[in-house]
């Protein structure tokens, strides 16, 4: 006996897990000019201080994207889209608006 598949009953495709990170929106003007990762930090709330996010820096807990990112110095831009930022076990997705 064969059966036929319903389509109603397939499963849905795998939603992108970032859809469930916390969110936060900065103005393009400031990402597009570049903004230390340090500051960024701060700024995503990812990091009491930027003394607290250059630590987290220097211990390498820190990416973009998944790219590890030790240099708290480092300009991050962004003008389009949205990037993933990670510091220790917290993450917010970052978005230019």
């Amino acid at each position: 006996m064969q059966t036929q598949q319903n389509p109603d009953l397939n499963p849905a495709p795998d939603l992108s897990p970032e859809l469930d990170l916390p969110q936060v929106a900065l103005q393009k003007s400031h990402l597009a000019e570049g903004v230390s990762l340090a500051e960024l930090l701060v700024l995503a709330g990812l990091a009491v201080n930027r003394d607290a996010a250059r630590r987290l820096i220097t211990l390498g807990e820190t990416s973009i994207d998944d790219r590890p990112v030790d240099n708290a110095m480092e300009r991050v831009r962004l003008s389009e889209g949205a990037i993933r930022i990670a510091a220790g076990a917290a993450q917010v997705l970052l978005r230019a608006v």
